[in-house]
């Protein structure tokens, strides 16, 4: 007795099935973008693919020509699949969606030569752009990446091959377009995407929520889905499963920030093109190519994209309202940071901890503008908590006595980056994207010598500080001498960040102290620059500044 191979039974048992559902399949079939009988009446709508007698060898009685395209593949460094050449009924689909093979041309040599036309439907050989198939989807990939479902958890619509293989068929029915582009469930808000991926923090986020309107949008994809809100496009808002403008994670747009703006032009969403056009910021812009969804936090090469601060696919509005320094914010949610101690962490708690990414041990991306007494241009040692000064980013602040302070401050209170690094006034979003002001300040901040003083030229520390208390020299009885008569900027005499225990000390370096060194010198006679702290408001001097020398000048009650 001769017993069929399990290809060949396999075969035979889907030529059996093929023919028990044929009225089924027909109905379907006919008069859908796969139906390619005369007129699409259904009279020829399985014969392009299918045959009952000399079908191709272990197949699913299949009539059309295989393609012997080599595919260029998709590859992603976020990627923990082994994706190679096409198999299985991947292969089937291809025949006629690569371009290669006359849509007409059979196994048995019939057929004529129009191949597929240029469109959507003709994805070519490259499919490096195309959502990667013929890739094992095991239990094994879904412990390797945690954003992949279990493949035990998939609904029955969505079917592995007999290897375990994700192909063509698992996301598209060839006989049945009930649900447009021969899906094997409907994708709005994303539905078919989420059956496999399980993206962390999706669900409540903005842009999983976001009923706005897409028609403004930049690319003729969004405007061309069957879709009307960012929450109803989902995924597709920003990806795309087949001929993406960016290969690499299906991007629409070759740049990655482009992607952001395709909404974010004032359109659809906050216009935050407009800030990237202003004196400074972060200007995602200027870079291309260098962000990696892997990258480390604490090692990675000078860039700033949209992704460094934002996780598109977890930020909220809020996380607590009123939002309490230094506790994360919404938009920065799902975040990568570095901790104060200098640790990289896998979701980021504090805002600093996103900001210390790259303003903190591994690179220097701003360099000081003001050459100081003591030079520390490493943000996360200029907020050390065990520094002898530091405004209080990380911790409360050492200073336990600070009069100048506004209603409603008190020396307990911490603060945010982006309480002083944030875009101006002028902007539609808040966040240190673009300001009109230097050093992306919020408010304004005058630093030149001989700056006359007013509400608005030191707008920033006013935000805080009690202008009435300062030139009433509350805290410090020549305040106002140095700040009005002499036009001294608050920057010659303070660095707002903090001075690094390693550098400087509580004796010289409390209160912020460290010497704009274009305005001071040191003093005539005894060659000093020093500022000493003799207790609260009291102090000495030993400096020249404006001409005049102080060898000691000494203040307090």
């Amino acid at each position: 007795m001769r017993f069929l191979s399990y290809k060949k039974l396999l075969c035979c048992l889907c030529g059996v099935i093929l023919l028990m559902r044929a009225p089924y399949l027909y109905g379907i079939v006919a008069g859908s973008a796969h139906d390619f009988s005369p007129g699409r009446d259904g009279s020829q709508a399985c014969q392009f693919c299918h045959t009952p007698h000399m079908a191709l060898a272990n197949t699913p009685l299949w009539n059309h020509t295989l393609s012997n395209a080599v595919y260029a593949i998709y590859q992603s460094s976020s990627l923990d699949a082994e994706v190679g050449q096409p198999t299985g009924t991947s292969k089937l689909c291809l025949s006629c969606h690569d371009g290669t093979i006359a849509l007409e041309s059979s196994v048995r040599g019939g057929g004529g030569r129009t191949t597929m036309p240029p469109g959507k439907a003709n994805i070519g050989t490259d499919l490096s752009d195309d959502h990667p198939i013929s890739f094992v989807y095991s239990a094994d990939l879904a412990a390797k990446d945690p954003q992949l479902r279990e493949p035990s958890s998939l609904p029955e619509e969505l079917v592995l091959d007999q290897f375990g293989e994700m192909q063509c068929v698992t996301c598209h029915d060839p006989h049945d377009d009930t649900f447009g582009k021969f899906l094997v469930l409907p994708n709005i808000k994303s539905n078919l995407c989420l059956k496999c991926h399980d993206l962390y923090g999706w669900t409540g986020s903005i842009h999983e929520a976001s009923n706005q309107l897409v028609q403004g949008a930049n690319d003729d994809f969004l405007k061309e889905t069957d879709y009307q809100t960012v929450s109803d496009n989902g995924c597709l808002s920003c990806h795309q499963p087949h001929s993406a403008g960016h290969p690499e994670r299906l991007f629409h747009f070759a740049k990655e920030e482009d992607n952001c703006f395709n909404c974010h032009n004032g359109q659809v969403a906050k216009n935050m093109l407009n800030e990237f056009q202003k004196f400074s910021g972060h200007f995602a812009g200027d870079y291309e190519g260098i962000h990696e969804t892997r990258e480390s936090a604490v090692d990675s090469d000078l860039h700033v994209e949209c992704e460094d601060c934002h996780n598109p696919h977890a930020m909220v509005q809020s996380i607590q309202s009123p939002a309490t320094a230094p506790n994360i914010q919404g938009a920065l949610k799902a975040v990568s940071g570095v901790s104060a101690s200098g640790a990289p962490i896998e979701h980021a708690s504090y805002e600093y901890e996103v900001c210390f990414k790259c303003h903190g041990n591994s690179t220097s991306y701003v360099d000081s503008v003001i050459s100081r007494q003591i030079t520390q241009t490493n943000t996360l040692l200029e907020f050390d908590q065990s520094n002898p000064s530091f405004h209080p980013v990380t911790a409360r602040g050492v200073n336990t006595n600070v009069p100048s302070l506004i209603s409603g401050m008190d020396e307990t209170l911490m603060i945010y980056c982006t309480d002083c690094h944030n875009s101006d006034p002028s902007s539609q979003a808040k966040g240190p994207h673009g300001s009109q002001y230097p050093y992306l300040l919020a408010y304004r901040y005058e630093t030149d010598d001989n700056t006359d003083e007013s509400v608005f030229a030191y707008e920033l520390c006013y935000q805080c500080h009690d202008r009435e208390s300062i030139l009433n020299d509350r805290s410090f009885e020549k305040h106002k001498k140095h700040i009005v008569d002499q036009n001294t900027p608050c920057s010659v005499c303070h660095d707002p960040h903090g001075i690094s225990y390693s550098q400087g000390d509580a004796v010289n370096h409390s209160n912020l102290i460290n010497f704009d060194m274009t305005v001071v010198s040191a003093d005539a006679d005894t060659g000093r620059l020093e500022f000493e702290d003799l207790g609260d408001f009291r102090g000495r001097c030993y400096l020249e500044c404006h001409g005049e020398n102080h060898s000691a000048e000494e203040y307090g009650p």
